[in-house]
């Protein structure tokens, strides 16, 4: 019995994902890094949601995802969360996730959002998984780090139209 508890610890912990976005591999990693398999998507998916829920600030859901990020992902992304769409200007209002980290069962992100008085909030939002529940948000931390200057679209403006027209 011993043994078969070891060998199941083995063979699921082994395949627990670790994932760094922006990606902070070698070149050799950064290849393997533009395709972006699950938890992910699901991830970014549920953190997108929790701000645009707990912290407000816009009517429809405009997102700007990491740095690394390709335009299938956005597109599974934008295909999650009904009526949404990729940021695709500038000076365009949205929510930023800027960092995610994902290491095995648990994962957390930055996220920069809209505030009602002007410029951006900056929060860290932390998931875990459970087999029962899939990813959940469990905690937030903001931080008192007024920005003024959000990031810059992150899915170049070709991209996308693609996105937005599948």
């Amino acid at each position: 019995m011993r043994t078969h508890f070891l060998l199941f610890l083995f063979v699921f912990s082994g395949c627990t994902p670790v994932a760094t976005y922006p990606p902070v591999e070698t070149k050799a990693g950064l290849v393997f890094s533009g395709s972006v398999h699950e938890p992910v998507p699901t991830i970014m998916t549920e953190v997108v949601l929790y701000t645009h829920k707990h912290f407000g600030g816009l009517q429809t859901i405009v997102f700007n995802l990491p740095l690394g990020i390709n335009s299938d992902t956005y597109s599974d992304v934008i295909g999650r969360i009904s009526g949404s769409a990729p940021m695709s200007k500038v000076d365009e209002i949205a929510y930023h996730i800027t960092e995610l980290r994902v290491r095995g069962f648990s994962a957390d992100a930055d996220v920069m959002f809209p505030l009602a008085s002007g410029g951006y909030g900056v929060a860290t939002v932390l998931l875990k998984h459970s087999v029962s529940d899939g990813w959940v948000v469990v905690s937030d931390r903001v931080w008192l780090i007024p920005v003024d200057t959000p990031p810059v679209p992150n899915l170049s403006v070709d991209s996308a139209v693609g996105v937005n027209n599948k």
